[in-house]
């Protein structure tokens, strides 16, 4: 604010109030002039008034005003208040003892108006002046810490970030070569984390990642660090183990600490860990091959099932770079065409006829030949690739249903599946699909997605507030896999479902008097009820089909009719150059 407008306080500390009276006359309006009478008030005026600059008349007879300039300069609430002294003695003498009491400057009866003034406003100018000094270095200070934690700690859970923990691995592995002692390196990565922060949000996952922080300190030593190197990547060095066993106990208390439930504010989590563990010297002499050592062997903790943990060995090695060049090839792929679409006819039983058809995605591996989705769709899933893979199938799906149908074969319906992490951006999903459509030329009520249990049961509102829209386009709605995960009555009544697919586990090994049997009959009684459409999975014989047929099933897909084909071959089991179940 300018100095010249904004009012700026006096305090004139005095045994009478004439010096006020003067003042007031000299001072211009953007000066509020106040009076303390005495020593005994002037600590409450300063409180209540909070002034700028405090006159002391030293020469008044009922007050010390050099004792009193010096108690104020003994409080921090007057240090940075400039304190000038009035007096009607102009000598050296009482100069010196005003200034050594604390005063600044001095203003001499009788009073010179333009010098009055001129050094009013000069001490408190210079005042300001000092005081946004201080605060400019206190804010350069405040910086400087700052950037100095950002620097060295995450942000988040307040631990050790990557430059940090670099350099604490750097001294234990200076230090355990000094004692001839070694020491173990975990990797920690939070299962299923990415699934839970795309679908839930990123509120929930910084939470989560506080939480797990919090409890893996609450497991090692006081010596041991823990880090965050970044996402849900933990590192813990334990320095100077007598014995692999050690970290043997840490990786299960950690893994058991994981494996509790996370009350967050929102909602429950339940998750797990997969860590790995690399010893120096033995499993690398350098930071660098320490980190990628337990890397590695975190990944194949994953690749065996996840909660839990793995030492590091020259077989992991192996299995772990296999893994990471899947990776990598997968995304050529998906650049390049490696990816192709079989589709399995869906027939209704009555007729015998094809109804529809679902998308399966194959990849056409360069040197391994043709991969089902179970070998890499997981990863995808992982890696977060799946969105683009998904998106991918989409569009060539429509695609060929067109082209089918604009070849005459009319009311035929094209399923495909889709992935959790494509409801983590709703817009993003209805545009790829209103795009799709629009592209392909394709109707929406020839179209058919299918979602999981799983989908609704941990991320049921955004979901659910998407299918509602899509639903409105005209497409149908399946839920996939049904009687494999947490589907209840209320959930099938509140979503926009018009078809359940039994999942293909409940078709094997299906005998008339089986508990098989009797889910069956209950599930396709019920969908009745809720007037949805039930599709079977999996039927591979007769006996399958006659069960299905005597207990209501209406539709079914499966070997017994066709395996999946590729498009052209599709096309000719259409036109019928290919028998339906031949």
């Amino acid at each position: 604010m300018d100095m010249a407008k904004q009012k700026q306080t006096i305090l004139v500390v005095d045994d009478a109030a004439a010096t006020k009276g003067m003042l007031d006359k000299i001072l211009p309006q953007n000066y509020l002039v106040e009076f303390a009478k005495g020593n005994s008030d002037v600590f409450r005026q300063i409180e209540t008034k909070k002034p700028n600059l405090i006159l002391i008349n030293i020469t008044a007879k009922n007050m010390d005003g050099l004792g009193l300039c010096r108690s104020l300069q003994k409080k921090d609430v007057v240090k940075h208040i400039p304190i000038i002294f009035i007096t009607d003695r102009q000598d050296q003498k009482n100069e010196a003892a005003g200034f050594a009491s604390g005063a600044v400057d001095f203003l001499y009866h009788p009073f010179n108006p333009p010098m009055v003034l001129a050094r009013v406003q000069t001490h408190i100018q210079l005042c300001s002046s000092e005081m946004n000094l201080q605060r400019e270095i206190a804010q350069r200070k405040s910086l400087e810490q700052q950037l100095h934690e950002q620097a060295k700690f995450d942000p988040l859970t307040k631990l050790p970030n990557r430059n940090l923990f670099q350099d604490r691995l750097q001294q234990t592995i200076l230090h355990a070569d000094r004692n001839k002692q070694p020491f173990a390196l975990m990797v920690i990565d939070l299962d299923r984390f990415k699934w839970i922060n795309d679908t839930l949000g990123h509120d929930t996952g910084d939470e989560l990642l506080i939480e797990a922080s919090k409890r893996i300190k609450g497991v090692v030593r006081r010596t041991d660090t823990v880090s965050r190197l970044g996402g849900d990547e933990f590192t813990v060095i334990l320095p100077e183990i007598l014995h692999d066993s050690m970290a043997d106990l840490i990786a299960r208390k950690i893994l058991e600490q994981m494996s509790l439930p996370f009350k967050l504010t929102k909602q429950e989590v339940v998750l797990s860990g997969s860590v790995g563990i690399a010893i120096y010297p033995n499993d690398g002499a350098t930071t660098e091959d320490l980190i990628k050592n337990a890397d590695i062997a975190m990944y194949q903790a994953k690749e065996s099932g996840r909660d839990a943990f793995q030492f590091f060995s020259q077989d992991i090695n192996k299995k772990v770079y296999r893994r990471l060049q899947l990776e990598r090839e997968m995304r050529d792929a998906l650049l390049n065409g490696g990816f192709y679409l079989d589709y399995q006819p869906k027939v209704n039983i009555a007729s015998g006829k094809i109804i529809g058809m679902e998308a399966l995605v194959r990849w056409n591996h360069p040197t391994e030949g043709i991969l089902s989705p179970k070998e890499f769709i997981p990863l995808a899933e992982e890696t977060g690739m799946i969105v683009k893979i998904s998106a991918w199938v989409l569009k060539a799906a429509c695609n060929d249903a067109k082209s089918w149908i604009d070849a005459g074969y009319d009311g035929l319906k094209m399923s495909v599946n889709l992935s959790a992490l494509q409801f983590r951006e709703g817009e993003e999903l209805m545009a790829l699909v209103e795009d799709t459509l629009k592209d392909s030329g394709l109707h929406p009520t020839n179209l058919e997605l299918e979602i999981t249990e799983s989908l609704m049961v941990n991320n049921l509102d955004q979901a659910s507030a998407i299918l509602v829209r899509l639903r409105k386009m005209g497409i149908t709605i399946s839920m996939d896999d049904f009687g494999t995960g947490y589907s209840s009555l209320a959930l099938l009544k509140k979503l926009p479902i018009q078809t359940l697919k039994i999942d293909r586990s409940f078709i094997q090994n299906l005998e008339q008097e089986s508990n098989n049997a009797a889910f069956i009959s209950a599930i396709i009684s019920m969908a009745k009820q809720l007037e949805l459409h039930v599709v079977a999975e999996g039927v591979e014989n007769q006996q399958q089909l006659q069960i299905l047929k005597d207990h209501g099933g209406t539709e079914v897909q499966g070997f017994l009719y066709s395996p999946p084909l590729g498009s052209a071959a599709f096309l000719g089991l259409l036109k019928g150059r290919i028998p339906l179940g031949g």
